[in-house]
């Protein structure tokens, strides 16, 4: 009987930043929830994010969460980690990731048997940094490994680093597969992951060559390995396999690295003999010949009912279950929709990718044909041209939907028809004006300031009271 195994992946995305002026499309969110979903990732650690502070999105149609932790906005974000987690998933955690800094970000995973585990999502320096920020890094690593309880510990990201294949004098780190030569930056993984008892999985796994690298130098046109996947020794056999996916594409110089565990994630214990009531469609009730239906159907079945329990809250429960029944039955449960521009043009923009997609695997499959290349590449810019344009669209269309809510001061429904229009918004502080109106604030204690001063203000006013007007009032007895 084959066991389903946990899916994990590490992919540096590059940028997660909407930006008109560069080569990537907007919604780089739902494109790469997209191809998690068609590799069938559960959690995967995303590095080079470059996204400001912490917040979590969800993208509906994409089926994934997204968790970040940044730089703040005012400061050059060239960093960025976050994890990507099936929204089917995100239900089960015991909390929510937990960003350390720009460059680590972990989550507590529970498993089954009464066990767990502590994913690490990781963006180590570059070659270029000074020795102060790579020491700082692992030191700060080295912390967040102590103080994690968990029995298992899973380390993904980037690290720019190569370990090389020096099996002999590493035979404790890694595996008898590596590749390439070691660097400075590949000595100090590997130093960090001997003091741990760490492994190297990508290592361990006799692959083609084209599913052991990673990245490729923008240079020398040589390909490397630098994302890993690191486990304790004594969790090495519960990895099955981990390899680089070279058909992944999201507008990324790195590869897509898969790994799969022995492991399950625990489900949260479903209270028992508790049954959740069905949410109504009220809105039903707009339909003058149903109302007319569920006030006849209500009218008969008060009528019918009998209260005959003792206590208050038996009868209050037996009405209660009555007129729920009855308003299920007439107006049926509530329905909810969160389709955007994104999500309802699903089809078109499924083709698209596909297209982009054999393009990439012949032009992998023939690096040396300049035609194919500049046909992947035409692809590509015909992709992000399109989004563009449904977008666009989109919300032309949509414009007059809007105005007529508006202009029916139905809120509910122009509340609604914003959030489709621009799609899921991070959770956290949005952005609001000084009070000269003349700055934007996006800084979270900038912003609580601010409401503070604004309800002073409006609550706090002096008494506008006339002394002689009162003094003129008659007087009873």
């Amino acid at each position: 009987m084959k066991t389903k195994a946990l899916t994990l992946a590490s992919w540096n995305v590059r940028t997660l930043l909407d930006d008109t002026k560069a080569n990537r499309p907007e919604r780089r969110t739902a494109l790469v929830a997209r191809e998690l979903a068609r590799y069938n990732v559960d959690i995967a650690a995303l590095s080079e994010t470059r996204l400001a502070e912490r917040g979590q999105l969800t993208e509906i149609g994409g089926g994934y969460t997204f968790f970040w932790s940044g730089r703040s906005s005012k400061e050059r974000r060239e960093t960025g980690v976050g994890f990507a987690v099936k929204s089917i998933h995100v239900q089960k955690l015991a909390s929510i990731p937990v960003g350390l800094n720009d460059r680590l970000m972990s989550m507590h995973l529970p498993l089954g048997k009464k066990t767990s585990a502590t994913i690490i999502s990781a963006y180590a320096p570059t070659m270029t940094n000074p020795d102060e920020v790579k020491d700082k890094f692992y030191e700060e690593l080295d912390s967040l490994i102590a103080s994690s309880k968990s029995e298992k510990l899973i380390i993904l990201g980037d690290f720019n680093a190569r370990v090389g294949a020096d099996y002999h004098a590493w035979h404790n780190v890694v595996g008898k597969h590596g590749i390439g030569n070691c660097n400075s930056n590949g000595h100090l993984l590997l130093r960090f992951c001997s003091s741990h008892n760490l492994v190297i999985t990508n290592t361990m796994f006799r692959l083609p060559t084209r599913n052991k690298t990673s990245w490729m130098h923008p240079r020398s046109k040589h390909w490397h390995l630098i994302d890993y996947v690191i486990v304790r020794a004594r969790d090495r056999q519960d990895v099955r396999v981990t390899k680089a996916m070279c058909g992944a594409d999201c507008w990324t110089d790195h590869r897509l690295i898969i790994s799969k565990l022995k492991l399950l994630i625990q489900p949260k214990r479903r209270p028992q003999g508790q049954k959740v009531k069905k949410r109504l469609n009220v809105n039903n009730l707009k339909d003058p010949k149903k109302l007319q239906d569920f006030q006849e159907h209500m009218h008969n079945n008060i009528a019918d009912l009998q209260l005959n329990q003792s206590s208050i809250e038996d009868q209050w429960a037996t009405f209660r279950d009555a007129v729920h029944s009855v308003a299920l039955e007439c107006l049926g449960p509530a329905t909810r929709y969160h389709q955007d521009w994104f999500d309802e043009n699903d089809a078109e923009i499924q083709e698209l990718l596909d297209t982009k997609h054999n393009l990439l695997r012949l032009h992998q499959n023939d690096p040396s044909s300049m035609a194919k290349k500049a046909a992947f590449t035409k692809a590509s810019s015909k992709v992000q041209a399109k989004l563009r344009h449904m977008k666009d669209s989109w919300l032309s269309a949509k414009a007059d939907e809007i105005q007529s809510f508006a202009d029916r001061n139905d809120m509910k429904n122009f509340y609604d028809a914003l959030k489709a229009v621009y799609g899921p918004k991070p959770s956290g502080s949005s952005p609001i004006l000084s009070a000269d109106g003349s700055t934007l604030l996006t800084e979270k204690k900038l912003i609580l300031d601010r409401w503070a001063e604004h309800f002073n203000s409006v609550l706090n006013r002096p008494a506008q009271i006339n002394n002689e007007a009162i003094n003129r009032l008659p007087r009873c007895p």
